[in-house]
Order: C-alpha cells, then structure tokens, then sequence
C-alpha cells in the first residue's frame, strides 16, 4: 500500500499519522503490508504497539484475511491472528486452529489457540481439548480448563470432574496440592449442578490439608446452591465431615444455612462435642433470627470451649434479643451465670459486655469477672468501652477495674495459631490463669512470620485446619529454620483417621490436643512443655 511505503524511515508522528488513518477508513487493503509491518517489531516499542492495535481492528469479521495471517511465517502475526480468529469466531479458522494445535510445540502459541478455540463455545471442541488438561505447562492447562468452563455442559463438566479427581487421587498426606489440581477445582466450582456439588462435598475432609481447602474454599464460593448436599453430610456424614460442613455453612453466610443448622440442634441428638462448637460458631456468623433463638439455647452449654463459640457468636450478632437472653442467664445466680460471666470476660465480649452493662442489672458481676480473669488486654478493652459509655458510674468502674486487674507474673510465651476466634479466646483464658503470655494468629502463614522475626517463643499450638497455610505445612516451614527445629509444637485437631496424626507426626508435631479439650487438660499438655 502506496501510504505504506518507507514506512520505517518516516518519523514517529508521521508513522502515528498514517496508522490512525488507515484504521479510521478501515483500510483493508492495508491489512498484508501491515503483516509485513508486524513481522518484523518497530524500533519504537508504541509504533510496534499501534501497528498491533491497527491490525487487529481491519481484521474484524475479514475471515480471509484471517486464515490468511495464520499461515504467515512470522510468529507474532500468527499470534495475532490467533487472537482475533477467536474473538470473530471465525468459522473458517476453527479447523485450521485445530490443525495448527496439534502440532504446535511452543506452549505460549497452544495456549493462545486454545484460548481462541475456547470462544467457539461449541461442544465438539471438547474431544479434541482434553489431552491439554494434563498438559505440562501450567499455562496451557489453564486455558485448557477456562476454554471448557466457556463450552460448558455435562461433557465439560465431567472432564473437569475427572481431572480434578486424578489430581486427588495422587495426592499423598504430605504432598502439596498442584496449582493444575487447585484450578481445576475452581473451573469445575464454575459449572457448579447437583452433580458438582456433591462430588465437591464428598471431598470437604480429603486426607491433603491444601486440596480440602481449595474445595472448602470452591463451595464457599458456590453459596446457596450447595446447602442441599452440605445438609445431607450433616445428617450422613463421618464425624469429621459434619464438622466441616457446619463450618462451611458458616462461612457461607446464608440464611437458609441457619435453618440447617437450627433443625440439627433441635433434633435431640446426642452431638459430638466439636459439632456442637462447630454448629455454634456458624450461627454466630449469620446474621438471622434463628440464629439469635439458637445461640439463647446454647447458654446452657457447660462445656467451657463450647459456651466459648457460643458468647463468641452472641458477640458477633449482638442486639437487643441476644441482650435479653444473657441478662436472664446471668439473673439465675447459679454456677452456669458465673460460666457465663466468665467466658464474657475471656472472650474479650466488649459488645455484649457494653450492652449487658448498658443494660444495668449485671454489670457489676462482669466486672468481677474481668478482674478475676485478670487478662490485661481484656481489662484495657472493657475499661475502653466504659469509657466509650460515659457517665460518672462507668468512669468510676472503669477505674477501679483498672486498678484491680494486676498482672500476674509471667512464666513462659506461647504462640497460638488457629482461625477460630473461640479458640483463640478460650486458649487465653487458660494461659491467663497460668500465668503464661500468650500470642495468637489466625493462621499458619502469620505463624510463620512471626516465629521469623521474634525468638522468645517456648511452645507453638497450632490448629491443623487453617486457611492460608495450615498447620502441617506451618510445622514444616518451622522444622526447616534452625533456631526452632526443637521448639515444642502441639496440634489441636478434631481429625479422626490415623494418616492425619500420622501427617502431623512426621512433619514434625510433638504432641497431639484432641478437640474437645477442658481448660485442665490444655493446662496440663501446657505445663508439661514448659517446665521441662
């Protein structure tokens, strides 16, 4: 083309000056000397980039020209023509894509064909997709999976399935779950139908602690439509699947899930105590009135971590229902209103503690209680929100608070790392009363971070289930520093099956709390650590 002509000796301004004309008139004629123009890249990186950009525009909807540019010899006029047969959809292109694939060695190039097939949206792509899902490069099987994800289907659908089911079948306890297994969960998680989901439900407690998360985090993801199969692992579910299904319920934050939750309480089932902190601490995260009517029923708990998920829960949701039910607890006077009272103080409970003393009748007994708690960043709290309170009886309580909380003389430092706030606070009340500093993360990574910055830690308790990073792969990463390759190491688990322990065992773990525990048991398993 004549206005094409010297074009690599004009100018930049002048070379800017004919691109934008060609491509305002929609010069097709321009469309081989541009190939010609892009085969070889322009001195000037932004040239380079408008020639591209002209390109692909003329190439719009022009088939010929298309097929044309995908025989050319240039690799990066293929490419681009690669690119714009899938945005056209060009039928023409399809075959000739398909036949350049399966020779093409150059991942970046089989990517970029697959990418464009993908925009067919047509299923008789799938067969011709498959061998790519277990492609070498992490590139093209990602591609591979979205391109499926976009054809959609029970053909598509069932390919994911199966390669995320080979992926779990490889995995080992101690292996790391590979990113192309981890994707496929979350493409498959995109065609989410009964099929899915109960198939993503049925590995909610997989033996490899990073593959469960990534399905954890899939159905989360998934929302309301997977409650049907979550609340079927509720009622048929092994001990460990129950768990993690009323956890998920939790996460997902649906109100529906409540009723789930609510109906398994209401049963009259003898429920394993970690169920019961596990269906407690979900409601506590879904903001409905049934959760408000079970979380009242759940004051009557007498075991001391499972009343801590369920104050935890009331602390979270607190309004003015959840205020009356705790003010007619704690009006009993009995052995269970201290409990309460306590679990208030070390649950640093300030919401419900303001409203309670707000309130008027008890406030005097959840000051004992923080005093007697003597937790100091809990009396700092609860002074605050007094503060916050006002008023001449709240700044005078305050202060008293303050100057009856003394603390106590410190024996040892402890990091905690579990992502649940009930254990967490429930973890501390003990160190409390031991006289124990204590350091609490909610997670394994943050574990991690610390451990590499401090080095006056005397025992690490970690929960196995974490988001992030949980508490295997944390043991692991510790054992490899130097400086802490003796340090003690329990993990709190609820796990049932030998091959967890076993897990846990070889990376490195010293010694084992099983869900539920009392405060004395924690405090034994404790003293043993840090007085020897």
């Amino acid at each position: 083309m004549e206005s094409l002509a010297g074009f690599t000796q004009k100018d930049m301004i002048e070379q800017i000056m004919i691109l934008d004309e060609i491509k305002e008139k929609r010069q097709a004629e321009a469309i081989p000397a541009l190939f010609d123009l892009y085969a070889t890249p322009a001195a000037d990186s932004a040239v380079d980039e408008m020639v591209y950009h002209t390109l692909f525009e003329l190439l719009v909807g022009r088939e010929a020209e298309i097929l044309q540019g995908l025989r050319h010899q240039a690799r990066r006029v293929r490419l681009l023509c690669i690119r714009q047969a899938g945005e056209s959809a060009s039928t023409g292109a399809k075959p000739v894509l398909l036949d350049m694939l399966k020779n093409e060695q150059d991942p970046e190039m089989a990517g970029e064909m697959i990418r464009s097939l993908g925009r067919f949206r047509t299923e008789d792509l799938i067969g011709a997709l498959l061998p790519y899902l277990k492609h070498d490069d992490y590139s093209v099987a990602a591609w591979t999976m979205q391109a499926l994800v976009g054809i959609g289907g029970a053909a598509a659908r069932d390919a994911l399935r199966e390669s995320v089911a080979t992926g779990a079948a490889t995995l080992g306890a101690k292996d790391i779950c590979e990113l192309t297994t981890a994707l496929a969960v979350e493409n498959l998680a995109q065609l989410a139908d009964d099929h899915v989901i109960a198939f993503l439900v049925g590995h909610i407690h997989h033996l490899n602690p990073s593959f469960r998360r990534v399905v954890i985090n899939a159905l989360v993801g998934i929302g309301a439509d997977a409650l049907d199969a979550l609340e079927e692992c509720l009622e048929k579910g092994d001990k460990d699947e129950r768990i993690m299904a009323a956890n998920i319920i939790g996460m997902m934050g649906e109100k529906e899930g409540a009723d789930i939750l609510i109906d398994l309480l209401d049963e009259g089932e003898d429920l394993d105590g970690n169920l019961r902190f596990a269906v407690y601490e979900a409601l506590g995260r879904i903001n409905s009135l049934k959760c408000v009517v079970g979380l009242a029923d759940g004051l009557a708990e007498t075991d001391a971590m499972v009343l801590m998920s369920v104050i935890i829960g009331m602390d979270n949701l607190c309004n003015p229902g959840i205020v009356k039910a705790v003010n007619e607890a704690l009006a009993k006077v009995n052995e269970q209103s201290l409990l309460i009272a306590k679990t208030i103080a070390n649950a640093h409970a300030v919401k419900l503690f303001g409203a309670l003393y707000e309130a008027g009748a008890h406030g005097d007994t959840l000051l004992k209680a923080v005093a007697e708690a003597g937790d100091q960043e809990a009396i700092a709290l609860f002074q605050g929100e007094l503060e916050r309170i006002g008023g001449d009886k709240a700044v005078a309580d305050g202060k008293k608070l303050a100057a009856g909380g003394a603390a106590a003389a410190v024996t040892g430092k402890i990091l905690a790392a579990d992502d649940s706030k009930a254990i967490i606070f429930f973890y501390k009340g003990v160190a409390t009363e031991m006289g124990v500093e204590m350091v609490t993360v909610p997670d394994g990574k943050d574990a991690f971070e610390y451990l590499q910055e401090n080095t006056d830690i005397d025992l690490l308790i970690t929960d196995m289930n974490m988001p992030v990073m949980d508490g295997v792969e944390l043991t692991k990463k510790v054992r490899e520093l130097s400086q802490w390759r003796e340090l003690p190491i329990i993990m709190a688990t609820t796990e049932s099956e030998k091959a967890q322990s076993d897990l846990a065992r070889a990376a490195g773990v010293n010694d084992f709390l099983s869900k539920p525990f009392t405060g004395e048991q924690l405090k034994e398993k404790i003293g043993q650590y840090l007085s020897s």
